[in-house]
């Protein structure tokens, strides 16, 4: 097919018209002439106008970019809203393949461009073309979406289109991937072939016999340059061959020998042995702060090696000369200079001139972001910890979610310009600084700032609120940070790295760390895993506001304990007043008793708890032990016949009434009773979540027997965590704050809470969902970790996982009333108790009636007290409870 760039001009059109016109059976010659005109510029026109259309659309798909999240700014479009409309259309139907059009309107024009004026398609010739075209943009849709299936273009449109999709998905469920690319390729091969107007067969012949006679041509000339080559590298190797050959050593040995074996008197020796000798104290007397000068006389005599010049046989024949008596002139020293290493420090001082620069250089260090993938690497374990108990086994990695993703993805160039943007802002308010290492981790990245000499750390901490303005995201600060004379600022990144619980649970470190109570918090800023020992903490004190990822963290912790420790070791004591969180754990076998939802009954499980630490401290005293490790270490002891059981403390007398009413006495000692057999202890876990409505409700008395857990419980192997979204300075009081040295905050709504958690603020930075900062146990820095995200469906597959292990052993003496002064109250009716008239009359003349108060007035019990105030409820003498205010008088004084 001949294609011309240029149409033929009118003039010749119209000089040809007539001729054609002739020739077709004598037409009107004018009328000819003008219908050639006419048909030549209707096809100058359409060329025209096809290319333009081309043109118009590559600039309209060029410039379209489509935006999802913000259709608004999808019509930014160089050739205005009909070209983004012509844009979308085309990228929604077959994405990338859109191109074909632009391309397919510049064939189109080309044939018009030809100096034959007829046309070169008919109607029908148009309409299979177009049907062609349509089959080319479908199957190429289809086969890009069926390489590519889940990339996108021009923005976030797929990158074969809609049609590519369909076409794509029906081709791969039929013909699989190879068999849609064989099948579409020949669809598409078949068309080129039919439209083309040469032999693809002959074209294939041709560029064989060019492909080979290109091959030959180059193997000789490959050979040629071998060769070159080759000879090259000889002629440098005997070039360098003579440079190393010692030719001016020698002639130096010989003018020394022949200057030594003169007479003394002779003076042609005189000034060729002087340089010779004086070499040695040039050494010698070298400065030391420069190099040694040999190297530089040694590459000056190389060089003239080489140069067979006579002026190189000149000192053999002086020395010769020398032997002869005084009539010959001394031979000149001029080429002795050039022969022998100059004496003189002035060259050996020059060239180090410019070494002094090079420390000026290492002032400046250049930006490093420093790699910590490394730290992201899970050491998955090759078991699980055996369990210790007798046919029970552990939770199943199975039961957690796999990880998704591909790791941290780190964009080093947006790192580079939020480093250059922070350094910008920070010079805006004053602070002169320079970023010199970079820490991307999972959800912030930590930008390590030097500032400059003189600047204040206060005033760059007072910055965080400014920093977030002007870097717009949530900036803290920790100024400065531990071990470092630099500010780190952590900035949250665009795209936060999920952490997945299955990572941590099987990491081998978690598995082979020998802890008594071994728990996941996460991973910190870089990635690393963070695990911890939980009685080592002793007490945590976990804080958060609402949707912060608080009831997510309690589980991960309690759900890595499950992991590790079975009923024998570990056992838990729950009080949930939301009666939801805790649910899910209720039943399992490590459970002392259901999860207490009534807070009347918390109260007494707690005073149960510091019951339980006293006789266990008991225990411990009995055997000689200090604390829970050595105590069931001598247990073991015992039970191997290793050491013998300690007696039991002597039982105290009870008094008690008898059937007929007499009081009687029971001494236990003479009952017959045997003492319970010794046995391990097992750790417990007191779990409280909501801990803001306990103290609402039962504030002296759970702030006591929380207090009095968290000064003496450590040793007794008890443990409490408290769950709190109101860290208050009401809720979380001086005292518990004092016992509880781990604390753990989640994101608050303001600094002050920040401030009552952790004593420092920072926690109202926190971008929330997991996000929290965590404070230790023995220091006072606070680290930044990332929780990991456990689901209600895994936590529920590992609980019921422990369900099929057993039921649990309740104890149900847990919940029973306790009081301060007379120990457990009886279960019937409190009128039996001797106070209550006394609290009848004081209730009537006072008209007032109130737990706390009438503990107060009878100097009794918070439980007793209570028990007082509920039978004269039920008797109609109070009216019922009424929040914070006093129950209402129903009885008039007596």
């Amino acid at each position: 097919m001949k294609l011309s760039w240029f149409a033929p001009s009118r003039e010749a059109a119209e000089k040809a018209a007539p001729t054609r016109a002739s020739s077709r059976g004598g037409s009107d010659p004018p009328a000819a002439g003008l219908r050639g005109f006419v048909h030549s510029f209707a096809r100058e026109a359409s060329s025209v106008v096809l290319l333009a259309t081309a043109l118009y659309s590559a600039l309209a798909l060029a410039s379209f970019k489509a935006d999802l999240a913000r259709p608004e700014v999808t019509g930014a479009n160089w050739v205005g809203p009909v070209g983004t409309t012509f844009a979308e259309i085309a990228v929604t139907a077959v994405g990338v393949v859109s191109w074909l059009v632009p391309l397919e309107l510049v064939a189109i024009a080309l044939p018009l461009l030809s100096t034959d004026g007829r046309p070169q398609t008919t109607g029908m010739g148009w309409l299979r073309r177009i049907g062609e075209d349509i089959v080319v943009v479908t199957v190429g849709a289809a086969l890009v979406h069926v390489a590519f299936p889940g990339a996108s273009a021009f923005g976030e449109m797929p990158l074969g289109g809609t049609m590519g999709e369909l076409a794509g998905e029906l081709m791969r469920s039929l013909f699989s991937a190879i068999g849609s690319f064989i099948i579409g390729l020949t669809i598409v091969a078949l068309i080129l072939v039919g439209r083309a107007s040469f032999s693809f067969i002959e074209g294939t012949r041709s560029f064989a016999r060019l492909m080979s006679h290109v091959g030959s041509k180059s193997a000789g000339g490959v050979q040629a340059m071998v060769a070159a080559w080759a000879e090259a590298r000889a002629i440098e190797a005997e070039r360098t061959q003579k440079q190393r050959a010692p030719r001016i050593v020698e002639e130096d040995s010989d003018a020394i020998i022949a200057a030594l074996s003169d007479e003394p008197d002779s003076p042609a020796a005189l000034p060729r042995i002087a340089p010779v000798l004086e070499e040695p104290e040039m050494a010698i007397t070298t400065p030391a702060d420069v190099p040694t000068p040999s190297p530089i006389p040694v590459r000056s005599r190389k060089k003239a090696a080489p140069k067979d010049s006579p002026k190189e046989e000149q000192p053999k024949e002086s020395a010769k000369a020398s032997k002869v008596p005084p009539p010959l002139p001394p031979p000149p020293p001029a080429p002795i200079a050039d022969d022998l290493p100059t004496p003189t420090p002035a060259p050996a001082v020059a060239p180090p001139a410019p070494k002094p620069k090079r420390p000026a250089k290492a002032e400046e260090p250049a930006l490093k972001i420093v790699d910590t993938s490394s730290a992201l690497e899970v050491e998955k374990g090759d078991r699980l910890v055996p369990a210790v108990g007798e046919g029970f086994r552990l939770p199943l990695f199975e039961f957690m979610d796999p990880p998704e993703g591909g790791g941290l993805a780190v964009d080093e160039e947006q790192l580079k310009a939020t480093a250059t943007l922070l350094e910008k802002t920070l010079s805006d308010y004053g602070v002169s600084g320079k970023v010199e290492e970079i820490h991307p981790g999972p959800t912030v990245t930590t930008f390590e700032v030097v500032p400059a000499a003189g600047t204040k750390v206060s005033k760059v901490a007072s910055l965080a609120d400014d920093l977030a303005l002007g870097l717009s995201k949530k900036v803290r600060i920790i100024a400065p940070i531990p071990g470092k004379n630099r500010v780190g600022f952590e900035i949250p990144n665009v795209k936060r790295s999920p952490v997945n619980m299955r990572e941590l649970v099987e990491d081998r470190r978690f598995l082979e760390m020998k802890a008594p109570l071994p728990c996941v918090l996460g991973r910190d800023i870089v990635g690393a895993p963070y695990f911890a020992d939980l009685a080592s903490m002793p007490h945590v004190i976990v804080a958060g506001a609402t949707g912060a990822g608080k009831s997510v963290g309690l589980n991960v912790i309690l759900v890595s304990l499950l992991y590790r420790r079975t009923p024998e070791d570990l056992r838990l004591l729950m009080i949930d007043p939301k009666v939801v969180e805790l649910a899910p754990y209720d039943g399992i076998p490590h459970m002392l008793l259901p999860v207490v939802t009534d807070m009347k009954q918390a109260a007494n499980a707690l005073r149960w708890a510091v019951d339980e630490m006293e006789r266990r401290y008991q225990l411990f005293a009995n055997a000689g032990t200090k604390n829970i490790t050595t105590y069931n270490g001598f247990v073991e002891k015992v039970l191997r016949g290793e050491a013998k059981a300690p007696k039991p403390p002597p039982p105290q007398k009870v008094n008690a009434i008898a059937a007929d009413g007499t009081d009687v006495e029971i001494d236990p000692a003479k009952d017959g009773s045997d003492a319970p057999p010794i046995a391990k202890l097992p750790s417990i876990v007191i779990v409280v979540d909501e801990f803001a409505d306990l103290m609402m409700q039962q504030g002296k008395d759970v702030e006591a027997s929380v207090a009095r857990l968290a000064q003496k419980a450590r040793a007794a192997g008890m443990h409490v965590i408290l769950a709190t979204q109101r860290p208050s300075v009401d809720v979380i009081t001086g005292m518990i704050k004092a016992n509880f040295p781990t604390r753990v905050a989640f994101r608050v709504a303001q600094k002050v809470d920040s401030r009552t958690i952790l004593d420092e603020q920072g926690a109202e930075h926190l971008l929330g969902r997991g996000d929290m900062l965590v404070k230790m146990n023995g220091t006072n820095d606070v680290r930044r970790v990332q929780c990991p995200f456990i689901s209600e469906e895994e936590t529920q597959k590992v609980t019921d996982f422990l369900r099929l292990q057993g039921k649990p052993v309740y104890d149900e003496n847990i919940l029973k009333p306790r009081d301060e002064d007379g120990g457990e109250m009886p279960e019937d009716d409190a009128e039996s108790d001797p106070m209550y008239d006394q609290a009848v009359r004081i209730v009537a003349e006072t008209r007032r009636c109130s737990t706390s108060w009438l503990q107060r007035k009878l100097g009794i019990g918070y439980n007793r007290a209570a028990k007082l105030v509920e039978s004269m409820e039920r008797r109609g003498l109070v009216g019922p409870a009424n929040g914070a205010k006093d129950r209402e008088v129903l009885i008039e004084p007596i």
